[in-house]
């Protein structure tokens, strides 16, 4: 006798997280920090000393204000990467310290 819903864990997740938005709010707060590090890359990652995230604004703090300077003028790149990264649309803007 097979089974007719056999699923994995990715897919059980993400029906999870699509029936309950408060439990996916957190989820995806939570690996906010961890998909930064990966998507940005290592000698960006190197510079971050602190990432914050409250109510879709990211608050990245950087080491080096050339750094800055420049992810400034690719804001929304960035925030279509991340959001890409992380399966949605959570964060609205970014800004840099």
């Amino acid at each position: 006798m097979g089974r007719h819903n056999d699923k994995n864990i990715k897919e059980v997740l993400n029906d999870f997280l699509a029936s309950n938005q408060r439990v996916a709010k957190g989820y995806y707060i939570s690996h906010i920090d961890e998909v930064w590090k990966q998507e940005m890359g290592p000698i960006i990652s190197s510079y971050t000393t602190r990432i914050y995230f409250k109510d879709g604004a990211l608050k990245v703090y950087l080491t080096s204000a050339a750094l800055k300077k420049e992810l400034s003028l690719s804001k929304d790149k960035a925030i279509s990467l991340l959001n890409t990264a992380l399966g949605s649309t959570i964060i609205q803007t970014i800004e840099f310290y």
